[in-house]
C-alpha cells in the first residue's frame, strides 16, 4: 500500500532579506511573526560587500592590535556623587533629556563598578551627540563624571587570536561577541571534531572547501533539482521555487556560523574555527524534502546505519539540524533518528522555529532529546520572531532585521555563481552557534553525554527572559579535560620549579600560540603560564582579582604578558604586565576596595605615581585612569586620603587632595571645564594652602584657602595678587574673605580677613580702598 509523502519546507527557520542590492532575499512563510521589510533586487555580494571593510584595511589593523570601538551607542555610564538618591538621578537625567535634542530619554538601567550607573537612552547617538550630553552631565553639581558606555569592538591552528583578524569580526559579527566566541578559544577551538550541517547542501567556498569532508545527498528526485534522488554529491543545487524567490544557501551560511575559517585575514570568523564540517543535503526545491530524507540525513550523519546509503566513514560528533515545520507531534521517524544519534553520544541541535509561538507546535524543536536553540538579537533580546516555551533549551543570536547575523554565501541568485559573504536572521542562525560550542566542549571531552552538554549549556548561560543565552567560555570551560598534555619548554620549567601540580594543578590545554611571539598553556586551578622571549614564563591567576581583570581587559591583547607573578604587597597585591610596544601596566588589588585596579606606567599619571613611591605614599587606586575633560584622571586612596592626580598636555601631571576644601571648591567653579587643569600641586602658605589652575584659553586661577576663610578665587598671577604677595602677604593683610569681584564700573576689588579691601582700575592699577 502506497503512502502520502509527508512534505516539509525549510520556510519558518530563517530569514533573508535584500536591501539596497545586497544579498538578502525574501523568504515569505505561514505566520511569520516579525515581517520582513525590503525592496527588491537582485544585486549579490561578491567578495567583500560594497562599502565595507577590505581583508587589507581590516587585517593590517588587527596585526598592529590597535583597540576598535563602534562609534555610537545607545548608552551612557554615568557617576553621581555621594548622596544623590535615585529621584535626583532620574530628575536630572530628565532635565538633560529635555535641553538636548541629541536624546529623548535617559534612564538608569543598572548599576556597574563603583557605584556608576548605566543610563539607556533608549536610541543611537553619534560621537557629536554623545559629547552634547557628557557636557551637559559634567555640568550639573551632583554629577562626578560622564562618558559613552562604548561598544568596544578589540600557533593560528592551535588558537585564533582575539579579536581574530578577519574582517567581518569587528564590523558585522556582534553575534560572535554575544556569545564571546573568542573567549573559548583558550580552552578548545573544535580541533578533530566533526558538525555535521544537516541542511540544503554545500557549496564551494574559501572559508570552508579545505575543513568540509564528504557528505551525502539524501533528497529524492521529486523534491532535488539535480533529479537523480540520493547520491554522493550534496552540492546545493539552489533552494528557489514558488516560496523561496532566490536562493538562499541556507547551508553555507550555518556551516560558515559554526566553523568558518577563521583569524585568516579573510571574511568572516567561526565558532568552533578548527572544526571540520560535513554536509547531509535534507532539504530541496523550495526548501522541500520528505520527513524520511531528513531522518535519514540526520541518522547518517550521526553514524547510524542508513539502508540505501553507505556507512559514514566520518561520523559527525554533533549535527546541526536548522528546520522548523508545523506538526502537533514530532513524527515518529524524525524522533527515531534523534533517538538514534542520542544513543551515541551525538546531540541533534534544533532550531525552535521561527513561528513566535510556543515551540512544542513546531518541528523538529517538539523532538524529544533534541537540543533546542531559540534566537536573540543584537543587545541580548528575544526576538518576536522566535518560537518559545518549555521545549527551549537555550537561545543564541538569531539577528533580525537590520541587526542580522552574517556569514559564508554564494552569490548567485539561483544557481551557484561564486563565494561571498552575506546576512540571514532566524532561529537557523541561533542554532549553528550552540553547534560549534559543543564541538568545543567535545574537543575537551569526546565522551560527554548529550544530557551533560544540555545541563552545561543552560547552567552557564545569562538570564535573557527567562531562558539562557549560551556563554561559549563558561560553556567550554566547565567541561573537565580528559586531554594529556606536555610540559614543555620555559612553561614547563617554570611549572615544576613553582610547585607543579600542587600550585597550579594538572594542565589542562597543550601550549598554545599567542600574538606577539607570545605562547601560553592552561592549568587545572585556573592558572595560565604565559611566555614570551622579552618577558620569560610568569602565571596569571584566573580566580584571583588581578587575572579577572586581566581577562576583563582582553589578556595579551589589552595589556601584554606579566613580567612577574602576583606579588603579596602591604595592603594587597601587584603584579605587572607589559606589551611588545614597551609599554607596562601594573594591576593593583585590595580588599578595601574589593577590585583590581589598573595604573598605565608609560603615562603621566602612571609615570609620576611610579617614581613617587607608588602605594607606599599614595595607596592603592580607586579607579583606572579615565580621560577626563580634555586630560585624564586617576584616584589613589591611603588610610582615608584621597589623592587625585589629573593631567592635560599643557599642565603636566598634578594631584589635589581629593577630600580638601579647594578641590571642593574647584568642583562647585565648574572644575575643569571651567578653572582647567591644576599647573601646581596643592601648595602650603604660611596659614593656609593654595593651588594654581590653567584652563584650556591659557586663562590661570589661584585658589587661596584657610580655616578661617575658605577658599577663594584669584587671578594666579594678576596684579590683586601681586600686591597682596609684596605687601605683606597672609601675616599683613591676612586671606582673602572674598573672590576676586568684577563691579558694574569694571573696576575690580578684593576683601582680607585684616579688613583691608583692594581695588584695582584699569587708569589707576592697584589701590588699598580700606
Amino acid at each position: 500500500m502506497a503512502r502520502s509523502p509527508f512534505l516539509q519546507s525549510v520556510a519558518g527557520t530563517c530569514s533573508l532579506v535584500l536591501v539596497a542590492g545586497f544579498l538578502f532575499a525574501t523568504q515569505p512563510t505561514a505566520a511569520q511573526a516579525a515581517p520582513l521589510q525590503g525592496a527588491g533586487g537582485d544585486t549579490a555580494i561578491q567578495g567583500q560587500v560594497s562599502g565595507g571593510p577590505s581583508a587589507g584595511s581590516a587585517g593590517e589593523m588587527t596585526t598592529r592590535y590597535q583597540p576598535t570601538a563602534e562609534p555610537d551607542t545607545d548608552r551612557l555610564v554615568v557617576k553621581f556623587k555621594d548622596g544623590v538618591d535615585g529621584q535626583e538621578q532620574a530628575q536630572i537625567l530628565n532635565e538633560v533629556a529635555d535641553t538636548t535634542a541629541a536624546v529623548d530619554t535617559a534612564e538608569v538601567s543598572h548599576e556597574t563598578v563603583e557605584q556608576a550607573q548605566v543610563v539607556d537612552l533608549q536610541q543611537m547617538i553619534d560621537p557629536v551627540e554623545q559629547a552634547q550630553v557628557v557636557d551637559l552631565l559634567e555640568a550639573q553639581p551632583d554629577v562626578e563624571y560622564a562618558e559613552p558606555d562604548l561598544i568596544i569592538t578589540t600557533g593560528q591552528a592551535a588558537t585564533p587570536r582575539n579579536p581574530p583578524n578577519d574582517p567581518y569580526f569587528a564590523s558585522h559579527q556582534w553575534n560572535m561577541r554575544a556569545i564571546d566566541a573568542p573567549g573559548a578559544w583558550r580552552y578548545a577551538t573544535g580541533e578533530g571534531i566533526i558538525i555535521g550541517i544537516a541542511d540544503t547542501g554545500q557549496t564551494w567556498h574559501p572559508e570552508l572547501a579545505a575543513k568540509t569532508l564528504p557528505g551525502y545527498d539524501f533528497v529524492s528526485a521529486d523534491q532535488s533539482r539535480d533529479g537523480n534522488g540520493w547520491d554522493p554529491n550534496p552540492n546545493d543545487e539552489g533552494d528557489w521555487g514558488p516560496q523561496v524567490p532566490r536562493s538562499m544557501w541556507h547551508g553555507t551560511h550555518v556551516a560558515g556560523i559554526a566553523a568558518a575559517a577563521t583569524d585568516n585575514g579573510a571574511g568572516v570568523a567561526g565558532v568552533a574555527p578548527n572544526a571540520r564540517i560535513q554536509h547531509s543535503r535534507i532539504m530541496g526545491v523550495n526548501g522541500r524534502a520528505y520527513t524520511s530524507d531528513q531522518a535519514a540525513g540526520i541518522a547518517w550523519s550521526a553514524g547510524v546505519p542508513v539502508p540505501g546509503a553507505p556507512a559514514n566513514p566520518t561520523p559527525a560528533h554533533v549535527v546541526n539540524y536548522s528546520e522548523g515545520f508545523y506538526s502537533a507531534t514530532c513524527p515518529r521517524v524524525l524522533q527515531d533518528a534523534i533517538n538514534a544519534a542520542h544513543a551515541r553520544n551525538v546531540p541533534v541541535v534544533a532550531a525552535a522555529g521561527n513561528f513566535g509561538a510556543n515551540a512544542v507546535g513546531t518541528s523538529p524543536a517538539n523532538c524529544l532529546g533534541a537540543i533546542v536553540v531559540g534566537a536573540t538579537a543584537n543587545g541580548n533580546v528575544m526576538t518576536a520572531y522566535s518560537n518559545w516555551g518549555p521545549m527551549l533549551d537555550v537561545l543564541a543570536p538569531g539577528g533580525a532585521v537590520g541587526s542580522d547575523v552574517w556569514s559564508t554565501v554564494n552569490t548567485g541568485a539561483y544557481t551557484q555563481v561564486g563565494p561571498g559573504y552575506g546576512p540571514l536572521n532566524g532561529t537557523s542562525m541561533a542554532a549553528p552557534h550552540v553547534s560549534g560550542i559543543i564541538a568545543m566542549m567535545k574537543e575537551r571531552n569526546p565522551n560527554i553525554t548529550v544530557e551533560q552538554i544540555r545541563t552545561i549549556l543552560k547552567n552557564t548561560g545569562s538570564n535573557v527572559n527567562g531562558y539562557r543565552l549560551v556563554n561559549a567560555p563558561r560553556a567550554v570551560a566547565a567541561v573537565a579535560d580528559t586531554r594529556g598534555f606536555p610540559l614543555i619548554g620555559a612553561i614547563g620549567a617554570y611549572y615544576y620549579a613553582h610547585g607543579a601540580a600542587g600550585t597550579f594543578g594538572a594542565p589542562t590545554s597543550a601550549e598554545f600560540r599567542l600574538r606577539d611571539g607570545g605562547v601560553g598553556q592552561t592549568f587545572a586551578k585556573n592558572y595560565t603560564i604565559y611566555w614570551t622571549p622579552r618577558t620569560g614564563a610568569y602565571p596569571v591567576y584566573f580566580s584571583g582579582g588581578i587575572g579577572a581583570r586581566y581577562r576583563a581587559g582582553g589578556y595579551e591583547n589589552g595589556y601584554g604578558y606579566p613580567v612577574f607573578a602576583e606579588t603579596a604587597i602591604a595592603g594587597g597585591a601587584m603584579q605587572k604586565f607589559a606589551l611588545a610596544d614597551g609599554r607596562r601596566f601594573a594591576f593593583y588589588w585590595t580588599p578595601e576596595h574589593h577590585r583590581t585596579h589598573v595604573v598605565w606606567e608609560a603615562g603621566g599619571i602612571g609615570g609620576r605615581f611610579t617614581r613617587e613611591g607608588g602605594t607606599g605614599t599614595y595607596g592603592f587606586p580607586s579607579e583606572d585612569e579615565s580621560a577626563y575633560a580634555y586630560g585624564a584622571r586617576q584616584t589613589f586612596r591611603l588610610s582615608g586620603k584621597e589623592t587625585r592626580f589629573y593631567w592635560s598636555p599643557t599642565t603636566g601631571t598634578r594631584t589635589m587632595n581629593g577630600k580638601g576644601a579647594i578641590f571642593s571648591r574647584w568642583v562647585g567653579l565648574g572644575h575643569a571645564t571651567t578653572l582647567g587643569f591644576p599647573l601646581t600641586d596643592e601648595q602650603g602658605i604660611p596659614g593656609g594652602a593654595q593651588q594654581v589652575f590653567r584652563a584650556q584659553n591659557g586663562w590661570e586661577t589661584r585658589l587661596v584657602w584657610s580655616p578661617a576663610t575658605g577658599t577663594r578665587k584669584v587671578v594666579a598671577n594678576g596684579a590683586l595678587y601681586w600686591y597682596w604677595v609684596n605687601n605683606g602677604y597672609t601675616s599683613t593683610l591676612g586671606f582673602p574673605t572674598t573672590d576676586e569681584t568684577v563691579q558694574a564700573d569694571g573696576s575690580v576689588t578684593l576683601k582680607f580677613s585684616s579688613g583691608a579691601e583692594l581695588r584695582w582700575t584699569e587708569d589707576g592699577g592697584v589701590q588699598r580702598i580700606r
